[in-house]
C-alpha cells in the first residue's frame, strides 16, 4: 500500500468490535465474542389518573467518555391542589464486560433544591411536591467515566404511586450508552504513516482502547483514530516519533466521511479541453485532453506548443482545467 493509496490501516466503521472473551489456553478452543446487549425501545410516558411520567428525550442517550450530559423527566400532576409524592429513584449500570464495567457518577438536584446530591448503585426515595395542573423537572446529571466500555450503560429508574391508590407505580427508565468517538491526531507532515504502524502495533496489544485507523492521502499532517476516549488514545500516543498531539474535541463521521470515498481526478474533464499541466517534466505547459481513461484516471493529452504532437499520458490531478472544448467525456 502507497501513501498515495486514499485508504486507511483501519475503516471508521462507526460501530467498534464486539467484546472479545478471555484468550482460552494453548490447544483450547477459541470462545465465541460475546456482542453487545440491543438497545432497548424507548421509554412511552407512563399515565394514571392523575399523573404523567415522561422522558424529555426518547430512547437512552449515545455519549462518548469523560463527557457529562443531562437525562430528564417530566412528572406532571391533575390534581386540584398540590400534591406531595414518593419518588422512588434506582441507579443501575451495565457493561459488556461483566464484572468490568466503571461506575458512573450520577448528580440530581430534587425540585425546588440547589443543592445536588450524588446517587449511587441503590434505591433511595424522595418527596416531591408537584403543583396543580402543571410539571415538575426530574433532571440528573450523568458523567460517562474515562474508562467505560463500548455499550456500557448506566439506568436511572424511576417510579411514582399514584395518590388515587387506583392503580399500580409509574416506572420510567432513563439512559446512557457508551459510543466509540472519533479523534483526529495531529502529525508532522509526511510521517502520518508512521505514526498510525506505531499506533496499530500499540492498539493489537490493548484492543478496547483504538478500533480503526484511518490515514487519508488527501490530507496531509492527520490521522484519524476511533477509539473510547480522549485520554486513552492520547496515552497510547506516548513516545510515538512524529506525535503531536490530540486535536481537541471530537470529529464527527459525517467530516470524515468524505475521505472514506477516492475522488474522481478525471471528473469533469472532456476530450478536446484545453489544460495546463502543474506537475512533472512539462509542468506550466498547455495542452488539448486527447483520451480519458476513467478507470485509471488518466488524461492523454497533446502538448499546444510542441514542434511535434506526441501523447503524453499523466494522472488526472496533474493537469488544470482551462478551458472546456467540444468533445465528449472519457470512459
Amino acid at each position: 500500500m502507497t501513501p498515495d493509496e486514499n485508504e486507511g490501516i483501519g475503516l471508521l466503521s462507526g460501530t467498534p468490535p464486539v467484546a472479545e472473551a478471555k484468550k482460552p489456553a494453548p490447544g483450547a478452543p477459541a470462545a465465541v465474542p460475546v456482542a453487545a446487549p440491543a438497545a432497548p425501545a424507548p421509554p412511552k410516558p407512563q399515565v394514571s389518573t392523575f399523573l404523567t411520567l415522561k422522558a424529555v428525550e426518547e430512547g437512552p442517550r449515545e455519549v462518548t467518555a469523560g463527557t457529562v450530559t443531562t437525562l430528564s423527566a417530566v412528572l406532571t400532576s391533575k390534581a386540584g391542589e398540590p400534591t406531595s409524592l414518593p419518588i422512588g429513584i434506582e441507579v443501575a449500570y451495565t457493561s459488556t464486560y461483566p464484572g468490568e464495567g466503571a461506575e458512573w457518577p450520577v448528580h440530581w438536584t430534587p425540585p425546588g433544591k440547589r443543592t445536588s446530591t450524588e446517587l449511587f448503585a441503590r434505591k433511595i426515595q424522595a418527596l416531591v411536591t408537584v403543583p396543580p395542573g402543571s410539571g415538575v423537572p426530574l433532571s440528573f446529571e450523568i458523567t460517562a467515566p474515562v474508562g467505560v466500555r463500548y455499550g456500557d450503560r448506566v439506568e436511572v429508574r424511576l417510579s411514582v404511586t399514584d395518590p388515587d391508590g387506583g392503580g399500580p407505580a409509574l416506572r420510567l427508565t432513563l439512559a446512557c450508552v457508551a459510543r466509540q468517538a472519533v479523534l483526529a491526531i495531529k502529525t508532522s507532515r509526511g510521517y502520518e504513516r508512521e505514526v498510525a504502524d506505531t499506533l496499530l502495533a500499540r492498539a493489537e496489544e490493548k484492543p478496547d482502547v483504538v478500533f480503526a485507523l484511518l490515514v487519508p492521502s488527501s490530507l496531509r499532517g492527520y490521522v484519524f483514530a476511533e477509539g473510547m476516549s480522549f485520554e486513552g488514545v492520547h496515552e497510547m500516543l506516548k513516545g510515538i516519533r512524529k506525535a503531536r498531539g490530540l486535536v481537541d474535541g471530537e470529529t464527527t463521521l459525517k467530516e470524515v466521511e468524505p475521505l472514506l470515498v477516492p475522488k474522481i481526478t478525471v471528473e469533469g474533464f472532456v476530450e478536446g479541453a484545453i489544460v495546463e499541466l502543474i506537475s512533472g517534466p512539462f509542468k506550466g505547459e498547455k495542452a488539448r485532453v486527447k483520451k480519458i481513461d476513467q478507470a485509471k484516471e488518466e488524461i492523454t493529452v497533446e502538448l499546444i506548443e510542441a514542434v511535434v504532437p506526441i501523447p503524453v499520458t499523466v494522472r488526472g490531478d496533474h493537469v488544470r482545467m482551462l478551458e472546456k472544448g467540444g468533445g465528449k467525456s472519457g470512459g
